[in-house]
């Protein structure tokens, strides 16, 4: 006759509910860890941008990449920004572009905006340095992703970042206008140097003006003299009383 198997006591069965429980109260616990590590990045962060160093500031908010699982946008316009006011404007466009891939709709502009500055200021500084073609590409770039999003027309922020972003808009069509006519002056072909018989064309047009000028000037003075005469013809009659 087989043995019925031992009955587990009391104390094993405590250790197991307990074990069982304790899990998610280990999930809890690391969730409220990571949100702790998370305020602190982002505190830190603040601080240092605050502090102008953008550097480190981008550091802190780089750090919040891989533990924000729900709003990753937020660290990569974040630390983006932090590289754009330190000047590293082609890696602030990348992590912007990054941003763009789950940010709200509500916030899209927010990101948009801060992308089309910094393709303006790449623009700008293509252009100082003679670069047209590069300055225009940039200047578009702004232009494009400000329309992709409705910025200038229907921002997500509401009026006041509908009316910010048509500002951007406009100061960037203004400068790829400009830059246009100033591409056009700059084609047009130089003036060539006259012919000698273009030369002594000129300078017998000129004579000719000169003579037709003196011959005017002659004919109102003569017109001045006649004009005279005859007042005076005028005042001497008036004399006589008949």
């Amino acid at each position: 006759m087989r043995s019925r198997p031992a009955r587990p006591t009391r104390a094993r069965l405590r250790m197991v509910l307990v074990l069982a429980g304790l899990l998610p109260a280990l999930v809890a616990l690391a969730f409220a860890v990571k949100v702790m590590t998370m305020l602190s990045h982002d505190g830190d962060g603040r601080t240092q941008f605050d502090a102008g160093d953008f550097v480190a500031a981008a550091d802190e908010f780089a750090a919040n990449g891989s533990l924000n699982w729900f709003e990753t946008w937020i660290a990569s316009f974040d630390e983006g920004a932090s590289r754009h006011a330190d000047g590293d404007l082609e890696g602030a466009i990348d992590l912007y572009v990054r941003a763009l891939e789950d940010v709200p709709v509500e916030e899209e502009c927010t990101v948009r905006i801060n992308e089309a500055l910094a393709h303006e200021t790449l623009g700008d500084l293509a252009a100082e340095e003679g670069d047209a073609d590069q300055a225009t590409r940039h200047w578009q770039a702004g232009i494009d992703t400000l329309a992709e999003g409705d910025c200038p027309t229907d921002a997500g922020g509401g009026e006041a970042q509908t009316e910010d972003a048509a500002t951007v808009d406009q100061r960037l069509r203004a400068k790829q206008q400009q830059q246009q006519e100033q591409q056009e002056q700059e084609n047009q072909p130089p003036n060539q140097p006259q012919t000698p018989e273009e030369r002594q064309e000129q300078r017998e047009q000129e004579r000719k003006e000169r003579r037709l000028e003196e011959r005017n000037e002659e004919a109102i003075e003569e017109e001045q003299e006649h004009d005279d005469e005859e007042a005076d013809r005028e005042r001497d009659y008036s004399e006589y009383n008949w």
